[in-house]
């Protein structure tokens, strides 16, 4: 089967292919994002982000958030170690 043969679907989100960009920290910034969509990924992850510093406002993490239209669909991660501050992080970003 060719990438291309049919759409792939996630939930409610159709994606042109099944090539997708894994999460990788410290690579998966918006310019490598762009330049992997423009080699025709159907999914780009955004680097894994930290629930404690989304909570606490650093400014190191919050510029990881930066997302161009371009990149859509995108997926984000973030990862923690409690509930709570998950929770948290995921209702502000």
């Amino acid at each position: 089967m060719y990438i291309n043969e049919k759409p792939f679907q996630i939930g409610d989100i159709v994606l042109d292919n099944r090539v997708v960009l894994a999460p990788m920290a410290g690579v998966c910034n918006s310019a490598f994002r762009l330049t992997v969509k423009e080699f025709g990924a159907g999914l780009v992850y955004a680097e894994m982000i930290s629930d404690k510093g989304l909570i606490q406002r650093n400014q190191k993490t919050l510029d990881m958030l930066y997302i161009d239209e371009r990149e859509y669909p995108l997926s984000l991660q973030i990862f923690g170690g409690e509930k709570e501050t998950l929770v948290e992080a995921a209702k502000f970003v």
